[in-house]
């Protein structure tokens, strides 16, 4: 049976907290062919890439029906991967690393991203790194991807984050934002997509993490290592499906935009900016690498958590010719 627009849409937003206890692979029948049922776990806004691609059909193709459920956070979805809930999890690294070196069996399979997804964003008078020392920063919360880019960075920048600069637990990106604007902060990492309405709001973007010189593997996509050995020709179909789609959501900036309209108040000429922003930083061949993950587990707790070797988290042998370097 078809889905209408609307219901695919309040599919993709409604809560997750009805814990989703039917079959993950579901074969269905749509206009004759068999459609094998894959629900995917996602933080909100991080695989805008892949509705665009399913709504283009581009999932269809491989012969997958997928329903790409959003929840609040990261480790929430991770959690969700590895109680069976999702096929798929569309997630930064950091509670994949976490998970694998604490012995559950996981596998990142593409990364999206390879590089910190973070823009520093500061109040006006603050206009070059040194001028952090001794502010305060923004973060969502302790233990977060956010939290481990704004220590990493303010390493790479010489500061001791400990000691040069306060972090303070504020909470999701519309708090960093408020926060920064009355002053409480003084800075905070803030996603790209936000740039446009940084600069409405008079604030600065001091530095774009992505120009660091370090592989951190931002957005990826992970499954459990048991779905590969039980079921890899899915697990391989739906990654061919992962790489054409993000192939698709760069070549098609008109549909990307049509989609991304629906959920911002920005012009088109903004949502362009923030797609062009994103487009940049997208690697048409996501293939996961061993220097992406081992930027987080150098910073692991313990002594035992910081010997993970990188290559039990990844799986590169979904692309051909690919090594883990």
């Amino acid at each position: 049976m078809h889905r209408t627009a609307a219901q695919t849409m309040f599919t993709i937003l409604a809560l997750t907290s009805i814990h989703l206890s039917a079959s993950l692979i579901v074969p269905e029948t749509v206009l004759a062919q068999s459609l094998t049922k894959v629900r995917v776990a996602n933080i909100g806004g991080t695989s805008d890439h892949m509705q665009v691609a399913i709504n283009a059909g581009v999932y269809r193709n491989y012969g997958f029906d997928v329903e790409n459920i959003q929840i609040g956070s990261s480790a929430t979805v991770v959690q969700s991967l590895i109680a069976g809930e999702v096929s798929f999890a569309h997630v930064g690294a950091v509670p994949v690393v976490a998970a694998v070196a604490n012995g559950i069996d996981l596998k990142i399979v593409a990364a999206f991203i390879n590089r910190f997804n973070y823009v520093m964003v500061t109040i006006p008078e603050l206009q070059k790194p040194q001028d952090l020392k001794g502010k305060t920063l923004a973060i969502s919360r302790l233990g977060s991807g956010d939290e481990f880019a704004t220590r990493e960075a303010l390493r790479r920048w010489g500061f001791d984050p400990d000691k040069d600069v306060r972090l303070l637990q504020v909470g999701l990106t519309v708090a960093r934002l408020a926060a920064l604007q009355g002053r409480h902060v003084q800075a905070s990492l803030l996603s790209p997509p936000q740039i446009v309405e940084v600069q409405r709001m008079g604030l600065n973007v001091l530095a774009d993490l992505t120009d660091l010189d370090v592989e951190y593997a931002h957005y990826t996509l992970a499954t459990k290592g048991s779905l590969i050995t039980e079921n890899r020709r899915l697990v391989e179909r739906f990654i061919k499906a992962y790489v054409e789609g993000i192939r698709y959501y760069r070549d098609h900036p008109d549909s990307a935009i049509v989609y991304l309209r629906k959920f911002s108040r920005l012009n088109d000429a903004e949502l362009r900016i923030v797609y062009e922003n994103l487009r940049k930083r997208i690697r048409e061949e996501p293939v996961p690498t061993a220097s992406g993950v081992r930027t987080i587990i150098r910073n692991l707790k313990s002594d035992k958590e910081r010997e993970l070797d990188p290559r039990r988290v990844i799986d590169t042998s979904f692309f051909v010719g690919a090594a883990a370097k």
